[in-house]
């Protein structure tokens, strides 16, 4: 079963189609290589839950997608939620906004010492079945 993304507060689609996985977290490596980019948590064209919290601000219960599935999603007006060394680390909160309504709904994870995946905020997007 396929299914999409939505922004609860204007309905804008976030994702494109997706197949819920079992999350396989990724191995953590540590010296050098703890520094070149890291892969997706997830394929392309799948999703997984994480219950655990991925930030400070204690984002928990985010559903993970690949970079390449988000769809109408914007980076952040605050700029002190796009940190990062060479990216985005997500660490200061959501740093994804709806592109149509400017609501926050995602953690964009992508730095040079971290996974690269976004993170929705199962408390600011809806899951729709695809037909």
């Amino acid at each position: 079963m396929l299914i999409e993304f939505a922004c609860r507060r204007c309905g804008a689609r976030l994702s494109k189609p997706v197949e819920r996985r079992e999350l396989e977290p990724l191995p953590r490596v540590s010296g050098r290589e703890h520094y070149t980019y890291g892969p997706s948590t997830v394929v392309a064209g799948a999703t997984a839950v994480d219950p655990d919290s991925c930030t400070r601000a204690g984002a928990a219960a985010t559903w993970v997608i690949n970079p390449l599935d988000g769809v109408g999603l914007r980076p952040h007006t605050d700029s002190s939620r796009l940190y990062g060394c060479c990216r985005r680390d997500g660490i200061n909160g959501p740093n994804l906004l709806c592109a149509g309504c400017g609501s926050e709904v995602g953690i964009e994870i992508s730095d040079c010492w971290t996974e690269h995946d976004i993170r929705l905020l199962s408390s600011a997007v809806t899951v729709e079945q695809v037909q």
